[in-house]
């Protein structure tokens, strides 16, 4: 069955038009009818269940029934700060850090960063990675959206970030997971550097912010991957996938 978020309010027994981007995936691209059902959601919490009621040029139309309270978020508030990456690997990154429960990604322009964008290309870049963010959300049964940040320099960045812990991977290190206790009630920031990785100087920064060094295991991992590794093992660990 279908899931569709929408950034509007829903209420049980409301008609609605969806947007243009959620009507042209469902009218063109799976081809649904009149009377088909599916699921839409708004990212406060819950779903409701909709039956699609028209369809014409402009948009699909559905009429919402009852509320579900189901919820699939993890107990783990879990931030990514990654360097970007080039094209694919970033997509790959945001859409599996999502399906994996992320709650929010802080994109970073770091010293290594082979990535170069005007303003006008950083602002259709940041929506190409919310789209992802969104599509990926709605694949995965979550219920809220991952907030996708606008992408700033890691001396930036570090500064602003809150969080009870702090991650840096580092393969140099004897820090692992299962020597570290993390409450639930408690938030995790993860940093991953970009293709080449930190600098030394931002290794250096991240120790004044008060960073971990963590070590996932011996092998150096890509960044796509060590961003993929290093959020499942702290679900496992500490959220809810174990």
């Amino acid at each position: 069955m279908p899931r569709i978020f929408q950034n509007v309010t829903l209420v049980p027994g409301a008609s609605l038009a969806l947007d243009a981007n959620a009507s042209h995936h469902l009218s063109r691209v799976l081809r649904v009818k009149q009377g088909d059902k599916l699921v839409i959601f708004n990212g406060l919490g819950g779903e409701y269940a909709a039956t699609i009621t028209q369809i014409d040029k402009k948009a699909v139309h559905v009429l919402i029934s009852e509320f579900n309270p189901r919820e699939a978020e993890s107990p783990l508030d879990l931030c990514l700060a990654q360097g970007i990456s080039r094209g694919e690997k970033m997509d790959y990154t945001i859409q599996k850090a999502v399906e994996l429960g992320i709650k929010k990604i802080i994109p970073l322009f770091t010293e290594r960063c082979t990535v170069k964008l005007d303003q006008e290309r950083l602002n259709k870049r940041l929506e190409h990675w919310q789209a992802i963010a969104r599509n990926s959300a709605e694949q995965s049964g979550r219920n809220r959206m991952p907030d996708i940040l606008t992408p700033t320099t890691l001396e930036n960045a570090l500064p602003l970030i809150q969080a009870d812990w702090r991650f840096v991977l580092s393969p140099h290190v004897n820090q692992k997971l299962h020597t570290i206790q993390i409450d639930k009630q408690q938030s995790v920031l993860l940093l991953i550097g970009p293709e080449g990785g930190l600098s030394e100087p931002e290794i250096e920064l991240t120790k004044a912010h008060h960073f971990l060094p963590l070590n996932l295991g011996p092998r150096i991992m890509r960044t796509e991957t060590a961003a993929v590794a290093a959020i499942t093992a702290l679900q496992c660990y500490f959220g809810d996938m174990s």
